[in-house]
């Protein structure tokens, strides 16, 4: 970590605890709209189902060569709303379809994410110490309502967050272009994240040192490879820097 003067970060999972847990809320609501009981739909067959949208979808955004910064609208998202339920054998029921994008819109209107314990503190004395801090995050919407909300949009020098196939996360695209905003060469930052298929990627195709903070996803440790930097806690980054 000698000569790392730029750390930048992914948001759920890394410094916020995730508060969308997609197996559960499809499970639910297909128990109450009445098609089987909770046990029929396993995590393993939703995120089976998922592939034709997701598939959908990111065609969608790659034949439209959609802005960085696109957003589905409420159209799009009841299609892949469509298409997911009826992998799961929902079919021909568009009130059920509406229902379930309800739901979820219901669910992001009072979701509210958690900054991890400690986190403030310990991102408070890396800026203090002189580290440029830094987010680059997959994500559709914005996320400096949400830090501002949390009392840590000041210690950030840059925001960058995209869900855009080309830009988001395995590609480098988001981390390079925080430390251009740092003024920093790639090589002397690092980046935290949860999940070795995306942060770890990036962060070693961008040139940076990878850093796993596991509270969240301790299984993805098993995933490493011995040229990445494993933590439990955000704190953990004043012992090793």
């Amino acid at each position: 970590m000698e000569g790392i003067t730029g750390l930048i970060f992914d948001l759920g999972g890394t410094l916020y605890s995730p508060v969308s847990d997609m197996c559960g809320l499809t499970r639910d609501f297909l128990s109450d709209a009445g098609f089987g009981v909770d046990q029929d739909f396993s995590d393993e067959d939703i995120m089976k189902a998922l592939k034709e949208p997701d598939e959908w979808l990111t065609n969608y955004m790659i034949e439209n060569d959609v802005d960085i910064h696109w957003e589905p609208d409420h159209e799009q998202w009841i299609e892949y709303d469509r298409m997911l339920l009826a992998a799961l054998g929902v079919k021909d029921r568009e009130d059920i379809v509406l229902d379930y994008q309800k739901q979820w819109d219901r669910f992001h209107e009072i979701a509210s994410p958690e900054l991890m314990e400690g986190c403030y503190e310990g991102l408070e004395e890396l800026k203090k110490r002189g580290f440029k801090l830094g987010i680059a995050s997959n994500r559709f919407t914005d996320p400096t309502p949400l830090l501002e909300d949390s009392g840590i949009h000041y210690l950030f020098d840059a925001v960058e967050y995209t869900n855009t196939p080309g830009y988001k996360k395995p590609s480098p695209y988001l981390l390079v272009k925080v430390a251009t905003t740092f003024g920093t060469n790639p090589h002397r930052c690092a980046y935290v994240g949860n999940i070795v298929e995306y942060d770890v990627v990036a962060a070693t195709r961008a040139g940076m040192i990878p850093i796993l903070l596991t509270w969240c996803d301790p299984q993805e440790e098993e995933k490493v490879t011995s040229d990445t930097i494993v933590i439990e806690h955000i704190k953990d980054l004043l012992e090793i820097l």
